[in-house]
């Protein structure tokens, strides 16, 4: 055991600088900041089982990530690193199951360039550092391929037990999306009958037991009309909303969020056919293909949905770039010209016209630095790579880039800070009127416009000691602070002698206190 632990640290320990972040962090409004908000309630007003929404009940979705986050929370106090240990977690495990899948598919050595690759894809680590349940169930899914894998190939009961055990827990994170990649293993679960064996049906029940209960009482003690929500939700997400797409909307979108690895990733998914490892072409090739095309067919579309798939076309990617570096004809010419001058190119280019630009383009000094040194980095190491030859160096050669740029870019805040005026703002306040010994309410009322409901959230996550809300001013008791929504003239000089703070970055929310 301790000479795995060893091995896994020796081949990991690099990645650290992209996904351990210690500095001052702050949330984006939807979706992680509304679930950090959740949270906070269930502590504040120990409800376990309700998700509660300024003082309503939310009905269509479960509690699951907001009671992960609240159970770490209560166990190791309310601070806002705690907020992201289940992301950390379950994305510290899709790489190890990432590593693991590659062995068992490949057959190739250099088994840390896949996991590499994950945690250096724009998508994969914008959504490991938010607090929502899109890493944790990509996770479960993954944690799904690697366990039926494990199963078919040495029948080890504890393997058998995850094969089902995923199902039940991933309902608890995304409910239905769940359908999906069940669809897309069941042909693998049955062929190898997997799905005939008696530890697959109790790891599939136990998996299941979380939402059972949750169920159980969250009818009890609020009915069945709050709970039906969570299957209208589904009839509305099937059906057009705001973020309907078009059928080819991940031809694009997945593609570019997983830039530069999805040029490879392509190259690795063609090849795969040519395979004869059955399981290798099931998984690498099938399994993502039909993942993607129920994921079109279906009217909602999200950036976050093919999260799911996303260790695999990573090990495409590494069989992609496995396959350019083999081979020698004119195809791999152009390609190499493209890839590795081209797109240097290219990006030296744009770093020249957002420095002439950057008058007319609205970015800080701090970001604009930043983005110099990335795009300097990037573009210099996939320029150097003709000069090595061993298949191993330019395998390092071609990381090193975007691996540099993912430590410095997550190391320098932006993917933790998301909201940081507010987080200043909320803290000079905090230490201004003492909030720390206060509770403050917010005056529900002023919930109406969307950028003043995503500014609230982001504020409130910072009070020590917040109120379920309120609807009005009049609700509040004598000396009882509150944030209040102020866009008129008018309103404002209503409350003049009661705001105790304002400021422009937390507009048009302004401390009163009664």
């Amino acid at each position: 055991m301790k000479n795995k632990l060893f091995f896994y640290i020796k081949n990991f320990y690099f990645i650290a600088p992209i996904i351990f972040y210690f500095g001052e962090r702050s949330l984006v409004a939807y979706d992680e900041g509304i679930y950090a908000l959740q949270a906070k309630w269930i502590l504040e007003n120990n409800n376990w089982i309700t998700p509660m929404k300024w003082g309503a009940v939310v009905d269509d979705r479960t509690i699951g990530i907001q009671f992960l986050i609240a159970f770490f929370q209560k166990l190791l106090g309310q601070h806002l690193f705690v907020i992201y240990i289940p992301s950390l977690i379950f994305g510290i495990l899709m790489i190890w199951f990432t590593f693991e899948l590659h062995k068992d598919l490949t057959n190739r050595p250099l088994a840390i360039i896949s996991p590499l690759i994950l945690s250096t894809t724009y998508l994969w680590i914008n959504y490991f550092h938010m607090a929502t349940q899109d890493i944790i169930f990509a996770s479960l899914t993954t944690l799904g391929i690697f366990a039926s894998i494990k199963s078919y190939k040495t029948k080890k009961e504890i393997y058998l037990f995850f094969s089902g055990a995923w199902i039940g827990l991933a309902v608890m994170m995304k409910t239905y999306l769940v359908i999906i990649p069940l669809i897309a293993i069941t042909p693998f679960l049955w062929k190898t009958k997997i799905i005939k064996e008696n530890y697959f049906w109790i790891g599939f029940f136990v998996g299941f037991l979380p939402f059972f209960t949750w169920s159980i009482l969250m009818i009890s003690i609020n009915g069945w009309g709050i709970y039906s929500g969570l299957y209208s939700k589904l009839v509305s997400l099937s059906e057009n909303n705001v973020f309907t797409n078009p059928f080819y909307y991940y031809l694009w979108n997945f593609t570019i969020n997983t830039l530069p690895w999805s040029i490879f990733s392509i190259i690795g998914f063609i090849q795969i056919t040519r395979t004869e490892n059955k399981l290798a072409n099931y998984f690498l090739f099938k399994y993502p293909l039909f993942i993607m095309i129920l994921l079109s067919i279906f009217s909602t579309k999200t950036p976050y949905y093919p999260l799911q798939i996303i260790s695999l076309t990573s090990i495409n990617a590494f069989l992609g770039i496995n396959y350019f570096f083999s081979m020698k004809n004119k195809i791999r010419e152009l390609l190499n010209k493209f890839l590795f001058t081209l797109i240097p190119c290219f990006l030296l280019a744009s770093l020249l016209y957002l420095n002439i630009n950057k008058t007319m383009i609205s970015i800080d000094k701090y970001h604009l630095t930043l983005i110099n040194l990335c795009l300097i980095i990037f573009s210099i190491s996939w320029l150097s790579l003709n000069f090595f030859k061993k298949l191993k160096n330019q395998f390092i050669i071609i990381m090193i880039g975007p691996y540099l740029m993912a430590s410095i870019l997550v190391q320098s805040g932006i993917f933790n800070d998301r909201s940081k005026a507010i987080r200043i703002e909320a803290q000079k306040a905090i230490n201004q009127e003492n909030l720390s010994q206060n509770k403050v309410e917010i005056i529900t009322s002023g919930l109406k416009d969307v950028n003043a409901t995503k500014t609230i959230i982001k504020l409130a996550l910072f009070m020590p000691n917040l109120g379920n809300g309120v609807n009005s001013f009049n609700e509040l008791k004598n000396n009882q602070y509150a944030w209040i929504a102020l866009k008129e003239e008018n309103l404002v000089k209503k409350y003049k002698n009661k705001i105790v703070y304002d400021s422009e970055n937390l507009y048009p929310w302004k401390l009163i206190i009664k």
